[in-house]
């Protein structure tokens, strides 16, 4: 026996000094000499499962199991190879009979914990790492587990909480900068996020996850060029393959390298698993490349290829509607979204696109009632609760106050206000909520309309209603033109007349970048080189009306357009655009705030669409209903904005032949 207990100690200390060769050596000459020593095999279990070869470190442990009995020690290392091996269940089996037997055996609710956190138990998850933090406040690897599983079931905060323990003790944990700037990221705290995931890098340039992580900050802040860097870093330190070279393809995507996108999304399919869900995802991923580069037949064949792995799956439903829409097929996109909602009808983002498929096509008293989805989001709800008065739903306005509170963009806000006109016929007084820097634009709007800014005192009112319900509201099933109903203010239109000069030729307001933190701003807005062919014409003077995104463009452009001073509007929204606007005789944007605002100001505009638009321009007509000075410039296909330009071209030169 001397001789067992001397290899046994040999083992040991081969293996505590990382000689793992000597150590198994030592173990099966052991078990050659004594094959009912459990001893040797729970040593050689632990090195087994240590170096990978989990599956033949079960089996050493259940040898030695049946030979020594349920050994706590052995019994632990088997749990923790059966999580190794992917074997969750039976693993929380194992250390589930551990910490009933023994309740203070901190390692194994530990393994519980980690088990737990793998088949995604997050609430059992967190009960076990809470047993082990109230016998060891200081395990650290613990409190970092407990806060992942926290917000796994969207407890953001505690983990935050947990956390910031850590980092209170010691800024420098990597573990816990990384995790903390994940819950931020959740929590859309990106400032903070991105100083986390930073601070983690100081330490260790070479943590590949926070570099991944820190590239899903700059996407949720549109950011897509630095972004894609961060996910390129990662890759290059090992992270994950598969989830950085996806984020990597969608970075891609949205900057327009579809065929570098493409590529990426293609590697990732050819090395993916038939059959699995991972397959449908990719496949989708790939159709809305397709999609974006009007490959609408590759688009559908991925997005079907992918619904016979999950035909359930109403995101792909809706992934396909949206393409057959792009496509121009309005009503196979409606059936196939009313048939997502058959199938999950409380799906508020289906339901949304839904009503803008049904408004593109014209389908107004359907389209503005389902639009009237918006108003589920916690931030509406949470407005609408502040306002004054009941809800109006419809009911008589005769000798009644009802406040017209305005929820989405500028742009949105002047489209809608005709509404409001409307209105005004009903009630006996109106007062609209509107954004602060849209006030003074609006305070010549109408007389008996009384303009509220958002931060000043509401008054009382019997009813509120959000501005973009009052069609559904109103029952309206076609959109009817108004004269104009915006005035720019006299006295800036003579200072900009003379800030502008005497006009030699026709003058034109050029507009070509939107907020890229729209999602489809990738779509409507144009590179302004594409516009060189016009601004480069010398029959015309044109005028730089863009401000903020896009002005960076203007370096190639060496003084070919008239610039303004840079804190244009800065006094409130529009009200200098409106008054250059005035000086012009035409307006050219991409699809943005300053379509609506010329349109409003009855000025001749003419805007330039993408081939599928926002749903407010529906199809095939090169008119719009909403504004009778508004002429719409098309893409035939997809991207394709230099047959735009070719047709402004032509049209600008029937438009001023006189001269």
């Amino acid at each position: 026996m001397a001789s067992d207990d001397s290899l046994i100690e040999q083992a040991i200390r081969h293996y505590q000094l990382g000689n793992l060769d000597r150590a198994v050596e030592c173990c099966r000459n052991l078990i050659e000499v004594d094959p009912d020593s459990y001893e040797a095999l729970h040593l050689l279990g632990i090195i087994l499962n240590d170096t990978g070869l989990n599956r033949r470190a079960v089996d050493v442990f259940r040898k030695a199991l049946s030979l020594g009995g349920s050994r706590l020690p052995i019994l632990h290392d088997y749990g923790l190879a059966l999580m190794n091996l992917g074997k969750f269940g039976k693993a929380a089996g194992v250390f589930g009979q551990i910490v009933e037997e023994v309740p203070t055996h901190i390692d194994s609710w530990h393994g519980l914990g980690q088990t737990e956190l793998l088949r995604e138990k997050f609430v059992d998850a967190i009960t076990a790492f809470e047993k082990v933090l109230t016998q060891d406040p200081d395990r650290i690897e613990a409190r970092i587990s407990l806060s992942i599983a926290l917000r796994k079931i969207s407890r953001l905060k505690e983990a935050r909480e947990h956390l910031q323990k850590i980092i209170d003790a010691n800024p420098k944990n990597v573990a816990a900068q990384n995790n903390i700037g994940i819950v931020e990221t959740e929590l859309g705290n990106l400032s903070a996020a991105k100083v986390a995931f930073l601070t983690a890098i100081g330490v260790n340039s070479n943590y590949a996850d926070a570099h991944y992580n820190l590239g899903n900050v700059y996407w949720n802040e549109m950011n897509f060029e630095v972004a894609a860097e961060c996910y390129l870093k990662s890759l290059e330190l090992g992270a994950n393959y598969k989830f950085a070279n996806y984020n990597l393809a969608l970075c891609q995507q949205k900057l327009r390298n579809f065929g570098e996108a493409l590529n990426l999304v293609n590697f990732l399919i050819s090395d993916c698993t038939a059959g699995s869900p991972e397959l449908s995802r990719l496949l989708s991923g790939r159709a809305n490349i397709y999609r974006d580069i009007g490959k609408f037949e590759e688009a559908l064949n991925d997005i079907e290829e992918a619904l016979a792995l999950s035909p359930q799956d109403t995101e792909l439903l809706g992934n396909k509607a949206l393409t057959l829409l792009h496509a121009g097929d309005i009503d196979g996109s409606i059936a196939v979204y009313r048939a997502a909602l058959w199938l999950d009808p409380d799906n508020d983002d289906i339901r949304s696109n839904f009503s803008q498929a049904l408004l593109l096509g014209g389908f107004f008293i359907e389209g503005w009632s389902e639009f009237e989805v918006r108003l589920n989001s916690p931030a509406l709800v949470e407005k609408q609760e502040t306002m004054p008065g009941a809800i109006w739903r419809g009911e008589d306005l005769a000798g009644r106050h009802i406040l017209i509170w305005c929820e989405q963009g500028l742009g949105d806000t002047i489209q809608f206000l005709r509404f409001v006109l409307l209105l005004s016929l009903k009630a006996r007084r109106i007062s609209l909520v509107c954004p602060d820097r849209l006030k003074a634009l609006l305070n010549n709007f109408n007389g008996r309309i009384n303009v509220i800014g958002n931060n000043e005192v509401m008054p009382d009112a019997d009813y509120n209603v959000p501005l973009m319900s009052l069609p559904h509201l109103l029952g309206i099933g076609e959109i009817n033109n108004f004269d104009p109903y915006i005035n720019a203010d006299n006295n800036l239109i003579a200072q900009w007349g003379k800030y502008l000069g005497k006009r030699n030729k026709p003058r034109i307001g050029v507009n070509w970048q939107g907020n890229p933190s729209y999602g489809a701003d990738h779509q409507r807005s144009i590179p302004l080189s594409y516009l060189r062919p016009l601004i480069l014409n010398r029959k015309y003077e044109f005028v730089c009306l863009q401000q903020g995104f896009g002005l960076e463009q203007l370096v190639d452009f060496g003084g070919s357009l008239v610039e303004l001073d840079r804190d244009l509007d800065k006094v409130a929204a529009f009200v200098d655009t409106a008054a250059i606007i005035a000086n012009l005789d035409l307006v050219i944007t991409s699809d943005t705030a300053l379509a609506h605002l010329a349109g409003a100001l009855g000025m001749p505009v003419w805007l330039l669409l993408p081939a599928t638009p926002d749903w407010r321009w529906l199809l095939n007509r090169d008119y719009s209903p909403w504004y009778l000075n508004m002429r719409l410039f098309r893409q035939p296909v997809a991207n394709d904005w230099t047959s735009v330009i070719e047709q402004v071209g032509l049209a600008l030169a029937q438009k001023f032949s006189s001269l």
